[in-house]
């Protein structure tokens, strides 16, 4: 009898060894990824997009941000170019031989990205399995379609929406009437129209703090424009001694500025437009 116990047991104790090898063995047996691409994401310095029948769009990294520098010349949204970027990362379950590139949508593709000298055009999506078809290199691959889904093929997507470039520091505004500027050692003083002003007695906090909604608001949207009538207009000097023009080119229904060295239009709410152009504004939120 107790002969029999041991060996149900040993029994059970082999079922229960079999069930944990069939439960973790099978990422040992998964086909193994193959990496599209050696390069990391921090090396890639220039992009390149190319969507089928229209003229490419082209991206630098110029210290250390992301511009768009054709078919024309403006900060880009870092979110968007990171989509890019995602595919260094892609891993694909297989790497297809002699593929025929038509039968995937590869000759020519829907788009085609380039990341310094490498390509990766962007074919079919496979209805049964769900994968996209990638070419690169020496080969098409099998990637998941989040890759090659919503790459930005249209240049105003790829606009940043904020207002100044990536290390622009605003140091004085002039307005006109009036200029608002911040000395070497960082107060800010008024002169014009503005000194006269004693209604509010605005403090260092103050023009700080209305500085910083110029340094970091973003727009709601940005387009290229068109050489719009402007209304007015501020001057904005900044730390690097760079100076660009503002034109205002409509304050209501809602605020909108014109760069002058991107003629670029950024639409803003009503209140954003406001707060831009009078630091009283901010003072009494």
């Amino acid at each position: 009898m107790k002969s029999k116990i041991l060996l149900n047991l040993m029994l059970i104790a082999a079922l229960v060894a079999l069930s944990l090898y069939a439960y973790f063995k099978p990422w040992q047996d998964a086909a193994p990824s193959i990496k599209l691409t050696q390069l990391k994401r921090d090396d890639i310095t220039r992009i390149a997009v190319e969507p089928r029948g229209a003229a490419a769009i082209k991206l630098e990294k110029i210290d250390g941000a992301w511009r768009i520098v054709a078919p024309l010349t403006a900060q880009a949204e870092d979110t968007q170019v990171d989509r890019l970027l995602d595919i260094v990362a892609a891993s694909a379950k297989q790497k297809l031989a002699n593929a025929d590139l038509a039968q995937f949508d590869l000759k020519p593709p829907p788009v085609r990205v380039t990341l310094n000298d490498q390509a990766f055009a962007f074919g079919r999506v496979n209805d049964i399995t769900y994968e996209q078809y990638v070419a690169t290199a020496d080969g098409v691959y099998t990637v998941p379609p989040l890759y090659g889904y919503g790459i930005p093929t249209d240049v105003v997507k790829l606009l940043s929406r904020r207002l100044l470039d990536a290390g622009e520091v605003a140091v004085a505004f002039d307005f006109g009437r009036y200029r608002i500027e911040r000395d070497d050692k960082g107060a800010w003083a008024t002169s014009g129209e503005f000194a006269a002003t004693k209604d509010q007695p605005l403090s260092q906090d103050d023009f700080n703090r209305w500085a910083d909604e110029w340094r970091y608001t973003s727009a709601l949207s940005v387009e290229p424009d068109k050489s719009s009538p402007a209304r007015a207009q501020v001057s904005v000097r900044f730390k690097s001694g760079k100076t660009v023009i503002m034109r205002i080119v409509q304050k209501e229904p809602d605020f909108q500025l014109v760069r002058s060295d991107n003629a670029m239009r950024y639409h803003f709410g009503v209140e954003v437009g406001r707060r831009l152009l009078d630091p009283r504004v901010v003072a009494r939120k």
